[in-house]
Formats: C-alpha cells, sequence, structure tokens
C-alpha cells in the first residue's frame, strides 16, 4: 500500500495534536463535536492519500501539489472511523500497512457506524485511559514512597542520583564535539543573485541532536577578499525547519575560529541537522573553510565530497551544548559580544588518548596507563618522583586547567602528593616539575587518605592560544613504600576566555531571537 500526504502537511502529522482518520464518508461530526484534528483517507493515483480536514476531499489533492511518502504512521490517531461498509476494504489497507510499518498491536482501533456510534467509541477509549492513568499514578506514588524509605535508610544517595544533580548544575557551556587538527581546505561556491536559490551550497551533517545545542565553531581557512555575504543556516533533517540562520558581510570575516551562538540553548527535539553554507557577491580570493579528516565518520563526510589527507573530509568545527532553555550570558541578544566570558571545554578519551610517560621506570605493578571513563592511573614509585604529560594542540584562550585526583584504593594508609603544571610544549619533564618557564602549577597537593577526591586547579596568568602540554606528577612525602596508593587522576576541563578563543566576535542568528528556542 503506497500512502502519501501534501509536503505542506507532512509535518503536523507527527505533532502530538490528538487525530481521528476518517474513510470513505464525506459528512463527520460537526465542528467542535470532539476534540481530535480530522484526517481524511482518499484515493489518488492507484494509492492513498491522507488530508487534514476537507483540503482536497473531492480530487485527492491539487493538481501540481507537492507529495510525501508515507513510512512511518502519524502520532496521537485515536481511530479510524468508517462511515460505512463500503470503506471497510480502504480502512483493513490502511490498517493492516500500519501493523508492518509501525509493528503489532500499533494500529488504533476500527470503529463502523455513524458519528453516535463513533462517539460512544471515543468516550469508552477515554474512561479507559483514565481508569490507566489512575494505575499509573497508584503505581508511581508507591515507587516514591519506596525511594523515600530507601533515601531514608541510607547516608549515601545512589550513583544515578548524584549523575543527574551534576547534569542539572547551570555550568558554562561545554565542548561536546571537536574535529581534529586541519588538514585541508574547500572554497566556498559562489553565486549570483541570477540563480535560483539554494543553488551551489556546501551541506555537512552535524554529529548531534538540537536539544542543548548553544553553538558551534566554523574554521576559515581564508577570509575572502571582495564584497558579498556569507550566509550558513542551521536545518532540522527530519521536519525541514530552520533552527537558526546566520547572515554575515565578507568585510566582518577573519582567518580563524568563526563562532555562531544561539540566544539559548536549543529546546528542539530535532535528532538529524544539516548545517547549509553559501555565500553571494563577487571576490578576488574566495572564502576557503578548513577541512579536517572525518576518520571513521563517513557518514558526516562534507556534500560536495572532498578529500583530507587522502580521506574522507568534514568541514572543521566546534559544538557547544548547554542546559536547553537557558540564556548564557546577560542581556545576550543586546551584547556586542553574545557568546558568555567563559566556556568549559572538558578533555575527553580522544583527547586523553595522546598520554605519554614523563620518565621510564619499572615495577612489578601496573603503575601507568589510561583506564576506562578517561582516568589516568599514576602511581606513585618508592624513591622517585613519577610523571605523565598530554599534549594538546590548538588550545584556544586557555585561562585555567583543573582535575581531579583520587586514591581509589581503600587499603592506603600512606598520604600521597600530586601536582598539575600546565607548560609550553618546549619545558621538559625536569623543568615542569621545578616549574621553570612554565604557564600555571596547581603546587603539591595531598591526598590524605583514601576515596576522599581532591581538585587540582592551575591558574594561568594571562589566556593562552597555542600548542600546550599538561603534566601530571605523584610522590610519596614521607619516603615510604606506598603500599597500595593507586593514584587516578581524572574530570579533565579547560576554562576558555571568549574575548580571546576567537578571531571573530561570536554571531546571533539573523532570525527572529526565539528561534533557536522554539519547540
Amino acid at each position: 500500500m503506497k500512502l502519501s500526504t501534501p509536503a505542506a502537511q507532512f509535518a503536523s502529522l507527527y505533532d502530538g495534536t490528538p487525530k481521528l482518520i476518517m474513510v470513505g464518508t464525506d459528512t463527520g461530526p460537526e465542528p467542535g463535536t470532539i476534540p481530535l484534528r480530522i484526517l481524511r483517507l482518499v484515493r489518488h493515483d492507484g494509492g492513498y492519500l491522507l488530508l487534514s480536514g476537507n483540503d482536497g476531499a473531492d480530487d485527492g489533492a491539487d493538481e501540481g501539489a507537492a507529495l510525501r511518502t508515507l513510512a512511518i504512521p502519524p502520532a496521537a490517531v485515536r481511530a479510524v472511523w468508517c462511515g460505512d461498509e463500503a470503506a471497510r476494504r480502504d480502512a483493513e489497507h490502511l490498517l493492516g500497512w500500519w501493523e508492518g510499518a509501525g509493528g503489532p498491536d500499533s494500529a488504533p482501533p476500527q470503529v463502523t457506524g455513524d458519528a453516535s456510534t463513533l462517539l460512544r467509541g471515543l468516550l469508552a477509549q477515554a474512561f479507559g485511559e483514565i481508569d490507566g492513568l489512575h494505575r499509573r499514578n497508584a503505581g508511581l506514588q508507591r515507587t516514591l514512597s519506596t525511594l523515600r524509605e530507601e533515601w531514608g535508610r541510607s547516608a549515601r544517595l545512589p550513583p544515578e542520583a548524584v549523575e543527574l544533580l551534576d547534569a542539572l548544575r547551570l555550568s558554562p557551556p561545554r565542548l561536546v564535539f571537536a574535529t581534529p587538527r586541519p588538514v585541508g581546505a574547500l572554497p566556498v561556491p559562489l553565486r549570483h543573485g541570477r540563480n535560483p536559490a539554494g543553488a551551489a551550497e556546501i551541506v555537512q551533517r552535524l554529529p548531534t541532536g538540537a536539544r542543548g545545542l548553544a553553538g558551534l565553531d566554523l574554521h576559515l581557512d581564508q577570509a575572502p577578499k571582495g564584497s558579498g555575504v556569507l550566509a550558513v543556516a542551521l536545518t532540522g533533517v527530519e521536519t525541514g525547519e530552520p533552527l537558526a540562520e546566520w547572515t554575515l558581510s565578507f568585510g566582518e570575516l577573519r582567518s580563524g575560529w568563526l563562532p555562531l551562538r544561539l540566544p539559548v540553548a536549543s529546546t528542539r527535539m530535532d535528532r538529524l541537522l544539516d548545517l547549509r553554507i553559501g555565500a553571494t557577491g563577487v571576490v578576488t580570493e574566495a572564502l576557503r573553510l578548513s577541512l579536517a579528516q572525518a576518520g571513521l565518520l563517513d557518514e558526516y563526510a562534507v556534500a560536495p565530497a572532498a578529500r583530507a589527507v587522502g580521506q574522507p573530509a568534514m568541514l572543521a568545527l566546534r559544538l557547544w551544548s548547554g542546559l536547553p532553555g537557558l540564556e548564557y550570558g546577560a542581556a545576550a541578544h543586546l551584547a556586542s559580544h553574545p557568546a558568555p566570558d567563559h566556556l568549559v571545554w572538558p578533555l575527553t578519551q580522544p583527547v586523553l588518548a595522546q598520554l605519554r610517560k614523563g620518565r621510564d621506570f619499572e615495577a612489578t605493578f601496573p603503575w601507568f596507563g589510561l583506564l576506562r571513563g578517561g582516568r589516568i592511573l599514576l602511581h606513585p614509585l618508592h624513591g622517585v618522583v613519577t610523571a605523565a604529560h598530554i599534549p594538546l594542540d590548538e588550545v584556544p584562550g586557555a585561562m585555567a586547567v583543573r582535575a581531579r585526583a583520587v586514591i581509589d584504593d581503600p587499603r592506603c594508609r600512606t598520604p600521597i602528593a600530586c601536582k598539575l603544571v600546565v607548560a609550553p610544549p618546549s619545558v621538559t619533564v625536569d623543568e615542569a616539575e621545578r616549574e621553570e618557564g612554565v604557564l600555571a602549577s596547581s603546587g603539591w597537593m595531598v591526598l590524605e587518605e583514601a576515596r576522599r577526591p581532591l581538585d587540582l586547579s592551575a591558574v594561568l596568568a594571562a589566556p593562552w592560544s597555542g600548542p600546550m602540554a599538561l603534566h601530571l606528577f605523584t610522590d610519596i612525602p614521607d619516603r615510604g613504600h606506598g603500599l597500595y596508593g593507586r593514584t587516578v587522576f581524572s574530570d579533565f576541563e579547560l576554562e576558555i576566555d571568549s574575548r580571546t578563543a576567537w578571531a571573530n566576535p561570536p554571531v546571533l542568528p539573523a532570525a527572529a531571537d526565539g528561534i533557536a528556542a522554539t519547540p
């Protein structure tokens, strides 16, 4: 069975409004009789057409109207109503397709008869929903009572509750995705006003959904020379609706990172996003966007297809996320620099995988390594200071580096000293330990007992942009053997200064202020 709908009505089929599908009848209930949106199933061109209200009920669809084939059943359909026995076959075809596309027991109930029969069926369905709601509410109350009783007996919160509280903290926007260092460039196609809209544009699928998205950074390999406009649009793939649109004059662009921000972190639920980039004008040197290797993320390769060092490429970009609906920074839509002063860049597993030993030692037990969850093991050894370092490339405007250290073996009874040092790549391990020529240091701090974490913070005197190295040190202050002194570093993050992180000032969408936060 082929089921289609006009393209203009496609998105409305999947909203939360309760719906009723009418089959084979021209007279429905009077307006206002039932609080449901009416959909009509009519035959059209060897298949079926699903229409809203009375649109096209006579001939199925307007001539030349764009149609979209349905692969997923419409949402929130309460019933399929057959006005007479002649329409039963069409209704059975629809329900058979529904079971195949949506799975067993997914089809709505079928009602055959007049309007009063339909109203009785909907009323019985409503009473059944109310009874089910009462049962679920009673079960929820019992669950809450059990949870409250368990929490009253235990002094320690469950790990799930701790993670939830951490996620709900109103922290600065966090970096959720970053491509590797740019290794190529892609010119932005230039179109003139005579060309049709949408022609000659770059399309980049983003590896994140819309919910919580606070903005993104694009890397410009070369700013254009000439006059014109760069247009960037962020669009939901499923709905085709824009989330945000940015329009920038060529005279405002500089080579380097271009931050594109939303007025508030998005509350939209789109799972697939496309970034569409085009330019209009006349130039002597074209605008070029930097490319990075896509690696295993072939599905996020840029279109038109490009390659970076012989591999599929994607645009060099960074994605920032926050709490949905939260406005970051006071009066962001009025400020000259709407991005918040500080941003947080958590160091994830791929970045921490560059971990290296600072000094080579031999021991009969594991004393160094990268553990699951982005944790680093640096067990102190008798009579020496153990060291490790993490090289970082392209750090934008770093102000501080933070980490957490803990002795995770409860059998340890020896205090362990640890230190975090930030230094340029040219500084050696010995110089970093002596804090010669470094950018910042947390100083030696002592872990007094096991399982009690200690926060390490190295604050830079001025923002630093460029490559840097993070050095980790552990030592045994009393010169003992440090039995079971298994020291683990985790929760690495960089605090970034927005004023020095980008060559271009942050840009808000050119559309209405609330476009990015509209549900």
